[in-house]
């Protein structure tokens, strides 16, 4: 059997997830987040971000190396 969940409250996924993994005859198959929609104002910032790249005025980092510096300082 399978059974589809809307979570409503967003900061309570974390605690159901951990829950639902307690028990040994639930076994989550796929998990689905709401699709994010941005707004035209935010969509103009990251083109604008995304030229400034191409014209090489400005660089990037890899989202991993700007989260392991964060996830080393939160200890």
């Amino acid at each position: 059997m399978e059974l589809t969940i809307s979570i409503k409250e967003q900061q309570k996924i974390t605690f159901f997830l951990k829950l639902l993994k307690e028990f040994d005859y639930i076994e989550i198959m796929d998990i689905k987040e709401d699709e994010i929609i941005f707004s035209d104002e935010h969509k103009k910032m990251i083109k604008s971000r995304l030229e400034r790249i191409e014209r090489g005025e400005t660089t990037f980092k890899n989202w991993d190396i700007i989260k392991q510096k964060y996830e080393k300082n939160t200890l």
